[in-house]
């Protein structure tokens, strides 16, 4: 039997349309075993450490206050609270210091105009002064937009303790704050564990693949002062991710698991913050370097869009059979895209019925994508008003 040249171009397909998704959508549901971290049932602490969690804030007046209660709520006994307002302009420096006069355990700080020192961006700043002021024996950082529930601070260090992991970070509930953002943080979200190979993030045998989420992280101080803390960290915009990767390579345990029941974030309320937040996360935690960026407009361009195509040639095309083939491997590129998405969504608690709008939110993606290039270009990303450079990664972190 003879293959015709488009026979060999509906094979190719079939592996590189729905097949590439059947393998996404296999990888995705066995992979999310391995982000299974939190010991069952969670053993309870016969010592608790002193834990200091910080909390840095820049423009977060409207958010903030939820942040800081629900800190304050935790059921752990033996923690203190640091938030520190870097250089903010929207009253948060208010906000945290009237909840201060009134709740002993939150200590204040303030990074005034002028006060960032060379060589640092604004966020390694805040949380290393932060450090600084504290005391506990466990750090744990939370980003200002997060609220968590009342037993996270004591499963994210029982986690820790009981497991023997130097560094525990969970993956937060992200809510949308309007049509556009439930839409796409979800996706950015998946496009984001899948770009950085978060399902292999706790093997042992890759040790240059570590991730970790900016919103929870709970690190050992040893640990923390072993990869030089936040002063090794100064310029990163991806600071999160690079003190995983750091940590790793020197020989530590950090994890990253499942805590959609235990953190929810909001983390950009219009369209516009979405293009800049979401332009500036995907590159930044590789430093400025494309690569990863690149890989995600090869997913769209060429194991994703092309379903429009193979679905036009079989409405349109000349014979048959051949009509009738192309237009069973495009309805099942097509199907498979939306369980995989409706999956995706549902795993992360978003409203599924979202996945059903992917031919529309897949080009806001690559838009966002194309934007972290041109930003990758540039070696610049924007954010809250303030420029920040993206330095090459220093000798010894990988990508």
């Amino acid at each position: 039997m003879t293959v015709t040249p488009e026979g060999y171009l509906a094979i190719a397909y079939a592996l590189a349309g729905p097949g590439a998704w059947a393998v996404f959508l296999f990888v995705a549901i066995k992979g999310r075993a391995r982000l299974d971290i939190r010991p069952k049932p969670m053993p309870a602490i016969e010592a608790p450490p002193r834990v200091s969690v910080i909390v840095p804030c820049r423009n977060e007046a409207a958010g903030i206050e939820d942040c800081l209660r629900s800190v304050l709520a935790q059921d752990y006994p033996n923690f203190e609270l640091i938030a520190v307002d870097d250089r903010s302009n929207d009253g948060t420096a208010s906000v945290i210091d009237g909840i201060a006069a009134a709740e002993p355990r939150l200590k204040t700080l303030h990074v005034r105009d002028g006060e960032l020192p060379a060589g640092w961006l604004g966020k390694p700043n805040a949380v290393c002064r932060g450090v600084k002021e504290s005391g506990g024996e466990w750090l744990v950082f939370i980003d200002s937009d997060c609220t968590l529930a009342p037993n996270t601070l004591r499963e994210g260090i029982a986690t820790g303790i009981a497991r023997g992991f130097d560094l525990v970070s969970f993956v937060p509930r992200f809510v949308g704050s309007g049509f556009w953002d439930s839409l796409l943080t979800p996706l950015c979200g998946m496009a984001t564990g899948g770009m950085y190979s978060m399902h292999w993030a706790n093997a042992r045998m890759r040790p240059q693949t570590a991730f970790a989420c900016g919103q929870f992280i709970a690190i050992k101080r040893a640990a923390y002062e072993q990869i030089g803390g936040h002063a090794a960290l100064c310029d990163s915009a991806g600071e999160d991710v690079e003190m995983a990767r750091r940590l790793k390579l020197a020989g530590g345990t950090p994890r990253v698991g499942w805590g959609m029941d235990l953190i929810t974030t909001r983390m950009y309320a219009s369209l516009g913050e979405i293009f800049r937040g979401w332009g500036r996360n995907f590159i930044a935690a590789s430093r400025g370097r494309p690569w990863r960026v690149l890989a995600g407009i090869g997913f769209l361009v060429f194991l994703t869009f092309t379903v429009w195509p193979a679905l036009i040639a079989g409405l349109c095309h000349d014979t048959p059979l051949n009509g009738r083939i192309w237009l069973a491997l495009g309805l099942a590129h097509f199907a498979l895209i939306t369980i995989a998405l409706y999956d995706g969504y549902r795993w992360g608690r978003s409203k599924a019925a979202y996945a059903f709008l992917w031919p529309i939110s897949t080009i806001f993606l690559l838009a966002l994508f194309c934007r972290s290039l041109y930003q990758s270009s540039r070696r610049r990303v924007v954010w809250r008003g303030v420029c920040y450079d993206l330095k090459p990664a220093s000798t010894g972190t990988h990508s």
